[in-house]
């Protein structure tokens, strides 16, 4: 008997299907992926599988049984728990308290001590060991935080894990801490579904994989029997690259080349991750990757060269487009030439109860290419909007869509479409294909070669050490707030560059 199955199920939003007869089937005691290219209908399902959408054709089984979940509750009380892509974590409360919320007793009160001392027996019983409890969970890191989530659908007995994107944001020590928790879980009989884009993830963790493919079911494979191209190609419809392989040209004495940005012993103090002495130069025409454990110092420097003026104890130089830009603003270095596409594309990308011509204009409302007499002309936005859906594939391919309504990877698609479409000299790019699908990623990794190629310069921000090999020329590598080595692209090395992030000799 499987752990569930979806027969024949279909979702709709408007005339739009976002899920078209799914059916497949999860074996209990396994891990089992749910990959497809975004927009796909891997969240649409599994949120309909947790009660969050309603869906209109179609049958779930839970162990055999038809369900009709109608809300999440229903859906926790059947077994089944759901760690979302963005946690759903109250950041100001305790990690007990986060917990606790939902399941809270009734008429006499929590007692915390009792939810505690459970707490402490199921952390033990699952090798989640977490001393933590009474902290707060916005001090606690990422990799943290999706541990509280993982423990909260233990704590309210989920047999049925669903685990959306799992590793967007985790460091490469905390992604191999969450494999070894899932397959603890997995040998306590319990059942995994993993959303992922990562294919060597899903090849090295999985049971078997089902393939989404723009909202309907293309098959599912046992892993051992698979490999990355067959399931890329069941994602994408056509074979997929999976590193940039296009022409990177050449310029004349590029390494000769005056800066076009440039630091000079720049520290600042006042941040979560302090910077000391940090030296850097970006040239015309180049990618200079910069790699590094999170929270090495990577956010505080990308946060200070968009924003300046947000760093009072900021001491050094910051040079860029021929001025001095200490204590600048966004407005004016955008002015000069700068586009960002920031780390976090929710909490400083997107508006997401607006539609995508109002975050089309997102920092770009005084752009005289869209200004006429002092106002806004939406008649300018529109095809630019239009033409960023079409070269870019953004799904659903409609203006007029909340940016909300957006899986991640197409969200992640309108902020770099977007920043490229202002032309700027200077290119600012954080996590381009965080949350993104094979076929978007050569799109994206196409599109950042083109600027380049251009003459655009770039600094590239990334936590993929494979993304940053395929598209730099050269690599700085931060360590505790410094720039800790400096690599050619002659010299780039997998092991030897990984080994400076955990803080030995280049």
């Amino acid at each position: 008997m499987s752990a569930l199955e979806f027969r024949g199920v279909s979702k709709r939003f408007g005339s739009f299907f976002a899920n078209r007869e799914l059916s497949f089937r999860v074996e209990p005691g396994t891990i089992h992926g749910l990959i497809g290219e975004n927009g796909a209908g891997k969240s649409t399902a599994m949120k309909a599988l947790f009660g969050i959408h309603s869906i209109e054709e179609g049958t779930i089984l839970i162990r055999g049984k038809p369900v009709r979940i109608k809300n999440p509750i229903q859906a926790m009380k059947l077994g089944i728990g759901m760690v979302h892509q963005h946690f759903m974590l109250a950041g100001p409360e305790t990690v007990l308290d986060n917990i606790i919320l939902g399941r809270e007793p009734g008429f006499f009160g929590i007692n915390r001590e009792k939810a505690l001392a459970e707490l402490e027996n199921i952390s033990e019983t699952y090798g989640l060991q977490f001393g933590k409890w009474l902290s707060p969970v916005d001090e606690l890191s990422v990799g943290e935080q999706q541990r509280v989530e993982i423990l909260k659908l233990l704590y309210q007995r989920s047999e049925i894990l669903i685990l959306d994107e799992p590793t967007a944001v985790l460091t490469p020590q905390e992604v191999s801490d969450l494999f070894q928790n899932l397959k603890r879980l997995k040998d306590e009989g319990k059942t995994i579904i993993l959303i992922s884009h990562k294919l060597k993830e899903v090849l090295a963790h999985t049971d078997a994989v089902t393939v989404l493919r723009r909202g309907e079911c293309v098959g599912t494979r046992a892993t051992s029997e698979t490999t990355e191209d067959e399931l890329a190609q069941m994602m994408v419809g056509r074979p997929v690259s999976f590193t940039y392989e296009g022409e990177r040209k050449v310029f004349a004495k590029a390494e000769d080349a005056r800066a076009v940005l440039r630091l000079d012993r720049l520290s600042i103090s006042d941040a979560q991750e302090p910077l000391h002495k940090v030296a850097l130069e970006l040239r015309p025409a180049e990618i200079l990757g910069i790699a590094g454990v999170q929270g090495n110092g990577q956010t505080t420097l990308l946060r200070f060269l968009s924003n300046p003026s947000r760093f009072r104890s900021a001491d050094g130089e910051y040079r860029f487009a021929g001025a001095n830009r200490m204590g600048s603003n966004p407005l004016a270095l955008r002015r000069a030439g700068m586009a960002l596409v920031p780390e976090d594309r929710l909490a400083e990308g997107l508006l997401l109860h607006q539609d995508l011509m109002e975050n089309y204009l997102l920092g770009q409302h005084v752009d005289p290419r869209f200004v006429s007499r002092g106002m806004i002309d939406r008649s300018k936005v529109r095809p630019r909007v239009e033409a960023a859906i079409r070269d870019f594939d953004i799904r659903p391919p409609f203006v007029n869509i909340w940016a909300s309504r957006l899986s991640g990877g197409n969200q992640q698609k309108l902020v770099i479409a977007r920043a490229l479409d202002s032309n700027p000299s200077v290119l600012l790019i954080a996590h381009p294909t965080r949350g993104v699908d094979v076929g978007a990623i050569e799109r994206i990794h196409e599109a950042i070669m083109k600027e380049r190629n251009s003459g655009k310069s770039i600094l590239l921000f990334s936590s993929e050490l494979d993304e940053l090999i395929d598209l730099s020329d050269r690599m700085l590598v931060f360590f505790n707030g410094s720039v800790a080595a400096e690599f050619q692209r002659r010299e780039f090395d997998p092991w030897a560059i990984g080994r400076v992030m955990g803080g030995g000799e280049k």
